[in-house]
């Protein structure tokens, strides 16, 4: 229960939770997909095609052996850049079974550039990718001068395909293969931060690590029909698909999110697990879709990534009254929630209470003195699930992990008297206008409460006299009408005149979004940025 965390010197200290003989992952996947062959781990919602754990389990192994005799072993990369399809599951367990080590990049590439600084860093020995970005990947390689294997998932006249080395392993290689033994201190998993806030930096997690994450990954485990549209780039990516398998789940694959598609597919399938971003969130609300469709069968609802609008929560509350609708805060470098709602939480804006073995504290940002109850300032953690560091980044590492082990997170937040964790905004985010602190998420909430917005962005445009002006980019919802004045004045109603949004409003066809779902806040600096200059 985690609630019955304990706080000792302002540190709120998660629940003791006994992980058990740590042991390689690779073994757990192949013991569960032995134990029900004709169970059906995952379908693909377009298609309706499934996939059993017998054929899971003899891709797997058949592209575990494949790497084996490419030589991967302890600590050699093996990589996938590919957008979601039934086949993602066989490189990354098979690279588990060889003990190498696995890592997802983004495969929302357009050009070289982008890869080329990953390539150089990673120097991976095998690369899966979609057919859609390999030749990009292949020039990166070339322009780095990393030598790397390529397979293809698809089609592709002078690479080898998915299909083609599956093929080589006989019947007896299969029958006889067992995962190797490996050494928990080896790395087991590199997964790339968002790069919200500059350059991705690569999060090493050893097999010690992943074996934890995966035991202890939230309260609310992902068992059962489940929909996630994570690529194996987030975290969530990979430690979904680990824990769908080991939990002998079914995993419902939707490539891509789409607002009526997405609710005809949680129909059909009768999904009772999903992970929702603020943004799907608020999508499904403002255009009514519990009306129209019968979610019903939706039992679970989780959302992190970023903050989601309180509005939207309790919107998923009403229309899912036997559903348990939830908030998590989790961090790349801990590979898990740092702590989660309950069905006990009283603040539905909060991010929960600490989860087990994890410790937070709030820090004074000026002189680092741990502060109490409904003070605010960055949030520090210490988890048995911290990263080991970043790969080949030691001065990034030092950074924001000390010596105690305490992880400087960037993020603004408190707890409050109840023990419930808030987070209000990124640090680096907050905006200052005449010496006043405004937090953009803040502003966001409230115009999010207008029927007529459905995304909105707020960003500083400079100032040379007040320093930040906040403007919202906003898109609207389909068929609603909503002006810039309408927009400005909600926000003076809320903020006064100091923080309104001085800067006004600019309305989008589309916001520009990251490759993980987030709003590219960077590019919209740069739009405002040009603004400021242009007037």
């Amino acid at each position: 229960n985690i609630e019955d965390f304990v706080i000792e010197n302002n540190i709120i200290k998660g629940v003791d939770q006994d992980f058990g003989e740590c042991s390689g992952i690779g073994e757990h996947l192949l013991s569960t997909l032995s134990s029900k062959p004709d169970h059906v781990a995952q379908i693909e919602a377009e298609t309706g095609k499934q996939t059993t754990f017998a054929e899971m389990k003899d891709r797997s192994v058949r592209c575990g052996i494949w790497l084996k005799k490419q030589g991967i072993g302890a600590n050699d990369i093996v990589v996938i850049c590919s957008k979601n399809n039934l086949d993602l599951y066989a490189p990354m367990f098979g690279t588990f079974y060889a003990g190498g080590t696995f890592s997802g990049w983004s495969p929302f590439i357009a050009s070289p550039k982008p890869v080329q600084r990953l390539m150089k860093l990673f120097k991976p020995k095998i690369v899966f990718a979609g057919e859609d970005v390999v030749d990009i990947l292949h020039k990166a390689a070339k322009l780095e001068n990393v030598k790397t294997k390529f397979v293809v998932f698809g089609r592709h006249s002078n690479f080898k395909t998915f299909h083609d080395i599956i093929k080589i392993p006989s019947e007896e290689d299969v029958h006889d293969f067992r995962a190797e033994k490996v050494n928990l201190k080896d790395n087991a998993v590199i997964i790339l931060t968002s790069g919200s806030t500059g350059f991705s930096k690569g999060v090493q997690h050893n097999y010690e690590n992943l074996f934890k994450i995966i035991v202890g990954l939230t309260p609310y485990p992902m068992a059962g029909v489940a929909l996630w549209y994570s690529t194996c780039d987030w975290v969530t990516g990979v430690t979904f698909a680990l824990q769908s398998v080991l939990l002998i789940g079914t995993r419902i694959m939707h490539t891509q999110f789409d607002v009526e598609e997405t609710c005809k597919v949680i129909e059909k399938y009768k999904v009772n697990l999903m992970l929702a971003s603020s943004v799907i969130m608020a999508s499904m609300l403002k255009l009514n879709v519990f009306k129209r469709y019968n979610l019903q069968s939706l039992k679970f609802v989780c959302t992190g990534g970023s903050k989601t609008n309180a509005l939207a929560l309790k919107g998923f509350h009403d229309a899912l009254p036997n559903a348990l609708i939830v908030q998590m805060y989790g961090m790349t470098e801990i590979g898990r929630s740092i702590a989660s709602q309950t069905e006990n939480s009283k603040s539905i804006g909060s991010a929960g209470f600490v989860i087990s073995c994890n410790q937070l504290k709030i820090v004074d940002i000026e002189n680092g003195e741990s502060l109490g109850p409904n003070k605010p300032g960055e949030i520090c953690i210490r988890s048995p699930t911290m990263m080991t560091g970043y790969f080949n980044n030691p001065e990034e590492t030092k950074k924001v992990l000390d010596n105690d082990g305490w992880l400087s997170t960037g993020d603004k937040g408190f707890y409050d008297e109840n023990g419930e964790v808030h987070v209000i905004e990124r640090l680096k985010e907050m905006m200052k206008y005449q010496n006043h602190q405004i937090s953009p998420s803040e502003v966001e909430q409230v115009l999010l409460s207008h029927p007529a917005v459905m995304e909105v962005s707020v960003i500083p445009i400079p100032h040379y006299l007040d320093g930040d002006w906040p403007i919202a980019f906003v898109k609207k919802v389909p068929e609603f009408q909503v002006t810039e004045d309408e927009l400005v004045q909600l926000s003076i109603s809320v903020f006064g005149e100091l923080k309104k949004l001085h800067g006004g409003v600019k309305f989008v066809e589309q916001l520009p979004k990251m490759p993980n779902g987030k709003i590219n806040r960077s590019l919209l600096k740069e739009m405002a940025k040009a603004m400021s200059i242009n007037s």
